[in-house]
Parts: structure tokens; C-alpha cells; sequence
């Protein structure tokens, strides 16, 4: 490790012992922060745990809500088991809409309006108002939510999609078993650990990827405390208490290439940083953490994960938000957007929001560009001063809501867009891809919707950024069904498509039925926000991080917060 290495290591390395956090406290679903006022976020490791092993190079500090502190040796294995436990009480509720922003004052309207329509809802609000670094900042909502699923009638005719949460009404308990070099202590609901000098804890045999082929074990090794908790079920989850850049550092390698150039990285360590402080108090509300360590909310290893390169990019931005009217950007990204961006409430129910909005990933020949959010079908558009425009340098259509003009995205050559253009997505089908379902495959896509052979399939509406809003099927008796919303087409077939982004070029027999349908494609994921490779696109033709936020965030600035 060469020096600058060594100094961005080690200052990740050295934060000050992290006060005791208790039960209470871990489910209270609200920002934690150290001696210093740093952030301290609670990121699962690992629930639903009988048995758990843990080790550091220095000793572990052990310490119980009883009040109980001891010392265990360094190198030598601690071992927490699980003797008994209670679950906790939850109750599962069904969000029909989320209020943000100016919208949350229209609750109670929209509460009593689906109470005219039959279904018991009420009000959940989440998030709150944080102050921190002498800014303040307010990431609530209000959640629209029934108690009981509405029925497949009321779906249909609300255009709804309900999802399913649980809330916290009781907490868990649990007692454990903490078996050190001294012997054994019964401890209660939670211990916490923190190993001398900043060094960092080993958990062996940590459970990952649940519910994806990568599926498996591995040990990883986590900075900051470790609390070992009642989970929702009464068993133990692993939580590290750890500061917001130490979070950061252990996030980017599995989100951006260790070797993309620096601009990329640190608009990477922005965006991972703004998702966490956007989400705080808003998932996981029966669980002792705010964030896991998946996909659903950001892919965290801890320091098993960690690069020289991203650690310095995580230190060189710390406390570095992204702020758009004075309030702070949810900044969201994803993998490859294909060349098109797409408005997160095309994406997500959600209202429209100004940083995210559909635009094409290249450069603008007018860099004076403002959001029209007056024309209720250009919602979600990037917008001239003038007309409609500013168009782009390049030939990328700015409007993606027919399929003329997906088609004409598709047919334009990679260096026409910043994502196209990046060194790092030359090879694999994250920027085009093609997909051939027979009509055995659409068969079992359809089977559970009760369609048999199809006559059709078609994608009626588009966002902007050509992201579909359903797709039709109809089957030859005349029987159709509709699929709202990109992510539940894409889990439609398996393996999941790539995007929501596609044409779709049928093939049919004589009768007129499908014989096959080939799904002509582009982007890797849901495609709104940041482009992870149009930011190396972007970073490789000259821009700095904050160009490349304000990009893909219409304008949006970067602010510090506290720190550095």
C-alpha cells in the first residue's frame, strides 16, 4: 500500500468509542450520532441468527444494558448464542400512495378519499426533521396505508399496487448467551462490542444475498461497533453502529468500479451518502437497523469490501450532500440508464420530484435548462427556456414516450451518450441487449394471470425516458391483463429482463397467435437518477464530480454538511 493509501485507510480507522445504544433506541428508526456529532448509522449485517461467532486482531470491549463491561482477548473467538427470545408484535399494512414534500399537506384528503372508495386507510408518517452540522434538513412522509389488502376490483379500478410493510407495535426479546475468554454471561436484548485502537471485528460465516443465485456464506470484517440485537423474530441480528464515511467506504466497491477515475467515484460517494440520509426513517420499521446491507438498500461488506481508491473518495467528500431548492436529493442511481434517464415517479409511486427527471445522458447544446412541471403531460421532462429543447449535441432524442423514439435511441452508435461512450461498458449487455421469449416461455410469465396462448403484447404507455408504464397481454379467447410499472414486468420472466426499456418485435403463426416475441433492450436497471456509467462516461471526458451530479440531478448542488 503506497502512503497516500495508508493515510486514507487510516483515517477511516480511528473513531472515538460509540456510545452505548439500547434496544429502544435501535428500533426507534431515527439518526443516531457519536460523541463528535458525526451521523452513526445502524446497518444490518445479518438477522434471524441462533448463533454467532465473532473475532478482532486488539481486544473486544464488551458491553451489556445491565451496565456490565469486560475485555476479551485479542484473536481469540467470542461467541454470542441465543438462549430464548420473544418476537416482536407487528402489524403489516399495505401502502396505496406515499406523500412527500408539499404533497404531505393533502393527506388527510387522500386518506378520506380511498375511504370513499371502500377501503379502510389511515395515515403512517415516517421519516422526520434532522439537524445535522447546523443544517437542517426534512425527509418526511406521509404513507396512505390499509390494514387489509384491497381487493383485486378496487386494484383495478385505482390503478393500485399495494406494498406490503410491517410496523413495529411491540418489541422483541431476547436472551443470549456471551461466551468469552473468562467464561459465560447472560446478557439481555442487546450487547454491544468495539474492538481497541479502531480495529475492526471479523463476524464469521455471514449470510448474504438471500433470495439471489450468489446466494452463500462468507466471513466479512466491519469498523465501528458491532450491537448484537433482538431481531423482529426474537433470534439475534448483527448491527454495526458505523460513521456515515466509514458507511461510504464499504459501500462504493460493490456500487462502482475500484478503478473508475476519482470524479466517478466521488460522485458515487455523494449519491450513496444522500440514499442513506434520504431513507433514514423510512424502511425497516420493525427492524433494530435503518438500512440493510442487500440490494434493497445499498450492498455493504464493511471493510472485507474496501479499496485505497474508494476510501479516498469516501474521505474526500465526507459530509458532502446534494441539495436541490434547499431540500436534500433523494439520489437514487443505477447501473447503465441506456441513454436515456427516466422520472423517479415513473419508477416508484411517488410524486414527481424536480432533481429527477427524465433527460437524455448526453451533452446539452444549451446548458441553461430548467424543469417545465406546468404541462401536466411534460411532467418529468427536461425543458427550453424557449420550446422544447434544449436539445441535445448529440442526436438523442430528448422525449422517449412512442416507440419511434426508442427505436431511434437504440440505432444511435455508443459514442453518442455518456454511457455508451464509457471505457468500462464496452463489453456485456448492460448498454444493449436483445431477449427471444418463445411461447413456452411467455406461457409460464402468463400462467399465473390465467391467459393462454397470446395474441398480443404491447406496451401502450411510455416515461419520458421510454421506461414502460405497462405492458398488455392479451390471449386468444380475448382475456387481458396489465402489468404496471417497470420492476413487476421485468420479475415477470426469469431471468429478469435487464430493463423496462425495450421495443418488442412479435412473431405470429397463422392463426395469429405469438409464436415468439423478441424484446430488443437497453440499460441495466430501473434507470432513474444517476447513470453509474454515464458518470464514468462523463468523468473520462473531463467533468468533476459536481458537473456530474448536477447533471444527472437537474441542476442540483453539492453542499457540505459538516466536516470535512
Amino acid at each position: 500500500m503506497n502512503s497516500a493509501a495508508l493515510f486514507v485507510a487510516l483515517a477511516l480507522a480511528a473513531p472515538a468509542e460509540t456510545p452505548f445504544v439500547e434496544l429502544s433506541t435501535l428500533y426507534g428508526n431515527r439518526l443516531l450520532f457519536d460523541a463528535q456529532g458525526i451521523p452513526l448509522i445502524p446497518v444490518r449485517v445479518m438477522d434471524q441468527q441462533t448463533r454467532v461467532q465473532l473475532s478482532s486482531p486488539a481486544p473486544i470491549t464488551v458491553r451489556t444494558g445491565a451496565g456490565q463491561t469486560f475485555t476479551h482477548p485479542a484473536h481469540a473467538p467470542l461467541v454470542v448464542e441465543r438462549a430464548a427470545g420473544k418476537a416482536a408484535a407487528r402489524q403489516q399494512v399495505f401502502i396505496l400512495e406515499t406523500l412527500e414534500g408539499d404533497t404531505r399537506k393533502d393527506r388527510a384528503k387522500r386518506r378520506d378519499f380511498f375511504k370513499a372508495q371502500g377501503i379502510a386507510a389511515e395515515i403512517l408518517n415516517v421519516g422526520g426533521v434532522y439537524g445535522v452540522g447546523g443544517k437542517v434538513f426534512d425527509n418526511r412522509a406521509a404513507l396512505i396505508v390499509a390494514k387489509t389488502r384491497p381487493t383485486p376490483a378496487q386494484e383495478k379500478a385505482l390503478s393500485l399496487r399495494p406494498v406490503p410493510i410491517e410496523r413495529l407495535e411491540q418489541p422483541p426479546a431476547v436472551t443470549m448467551l456471551v461466551r468469552h475468554a473468562a467464561g459465560a454471561e447472560s446478557v439481555r436484548d442487546v450487547v454491544q462490542l468495539e474492538a481497541a485502537a479502531g480495529a475492526a471485528i471479523t463476524v464469521r460465516r455471514v449470510e448474504h444475498s438471500i433470495g439471489y443465485p450468489q446466494h452463500g456464506f462468507e466471513d466479512r470484517t466491519f469498523r465501528g461497533a458491532l450491537s448484537l440485537a433482538a431481531d423482529r423474530t426474537g433470534q439475534l441480528a448483527v448491527v454495526n453502529l458505523v460513521p456515515e464515511d466509514v458507511l461510504v467506504a464499504g459501500v462504493l466497491p460493490s456500487e462502482l468500479f475500484a478503478t473508475a477515475p476519482m470524479a466517478a467515484l466521488k460522485a458515487q460517494a455523494i449519491t450513496a451518502r444522500g440514499e442513506v440520509f434520504a431513507k433514514v426513517g423510512k424502511r425497516h420499521l420493525a427492524d433494530p437497523y435503518l438500512v440493510c446491507s442487500a440490494q434493497h438498500c445499498q450492498v455493504y461488506k464493511g471493510q472485507s469490501a474496501e479499496h485505497p481508491r474508494s476510501n479516498e473518495a469516501a474521505q474526500q467528500t465526507r459530509g458532502q450532500l446534494l441539495f436541490k431548492d434547499g431540500q436534500l436529493v433523494d439520489s437514487v442511481y443505477s447501473a447503465c440508464c441506456g441513454g436515456h434517464t427516466e422520472p423517479s415517479h415513473i419508477v416508484w409511486d411517488q410524486p414527481p420530484k424536480s432533481a429527477l427527471t427524465g433527460r437524455a445522458d448526453a451533452p446539452f447544446a444549451d446548458p441553461a435548462q430548467r424543469i417545465d412541471h406546468q404541462s401536466p403531460g411534460n411532467i418529468g421532462l427536461f425543458m427550453d427556456q424557449a420550446a422544447h429543447g434544449p436539445l441535445p449535441v448529440q442526436p438523442v432524442p430528448i422525449d422517449l414516450r412512442t416507440d419511434p423514439a426508442v427505436e431511434q435511441l437504440l440505432a444511435l452508435p455508443r459514442e453518442a451518450t455518456y454511457c455508451g461512450a464509457s471505457t468500462f461498458n464496452q463489453k456485456g449487455d448492460a448498454y444493449r441487449w436483445t431477449r427471444r421469449l418463445t411461447r413456452q416461455d411467455l406461457a409460464r410469465a402468463f400462467a399465473r394471470h390465467g391467459l393462454g396462448p397470446l395474441l398480443s403484447l404491447s406496451i401502450p404507455e411510455r416515461g419520458p425516458g421510454g421506461r414502460l408504464r405497462m405492458l398488455v397481454a392479451t390471449d386468444v379467447t380475448g382475456k387481458s391483463v396489465t402489468i404496471r410499472r417497470e420492476l413487476p414486468v421485468r420479475r415477470l420472466f426469469s431471468p429478469a429482463l435487464r430493463s423496462g426499456l425495450f421495443v418488442i418485435d412479435t412473431e405470429k403463426a397463422n392463426d395469429g397467435s405469438i409464436l415468439a416475441v423478441t424484446l430488443r433492450g437497453a440499460g441495466f436497471g430501473h434507470g432513474s437518477g444517476m447513470c453509474q456509467q454515464g458518470a464514468i462516461g462523463m468523468a473520462e471526458a473531463g467533468h468533476d464530480e459536481r458537473e456530474i451530479l448536477r447533471h444527472y440531478y437537474a441542476g442540483a448542488e453539492v453542499q457540505q454538511v459538516f466536516g470535512p
